[in-house]
């Protein structure tokens, strides 16, 4: 935690500052993840385009697993061999970088 502490002069006295910044998020939440994007995500069995879908996310929303290579998504960014292994509602799948808006941990 950084402090800044600076000293005003103000008719003989002298008065501090300081300033507290704000906590930091908790980064073992944010280890991997991403957000949803505007055509919205589908978890599949396994980490191909071809397996089945298990649910879909809506856009928007976040999810958080952990980063697996898998299948090359065609046509897409240089990793989309990234897939998100994530465990929702009891069961385990796998979401595509490619359906992700934003992404991190990876």
């Amino acid at each position: 935690m950084i402090f800044a502490v600076s000293l005003f002069a103000f008719g003989g006295s002298a008065s501090a500052a300081t300033f507290t910044p704000k906590a930091e998020p908790d980064v073992s939440i944010l280890a991997s993840g991403g957000t949803v994007g505007i055509y919205g995500a589908n978890m599949r069995s396994c980490s191909k385009v071809s397996c089945s879908t298990i649910t879909t996310f809506s856009s928007g929303k976040t999810i958080t697993g952990t980063w697996v290579t898998g299948e090359y998504v065609q046509g897409h960014y240089t990793n989309s061999d990234k897939w998100l292994k994530v465990t929702y509602a009891g069961a385990t799948g796998f979401v595509s970088v490619t359906t992700l808006s934003y992404y991190y941990g990876l």
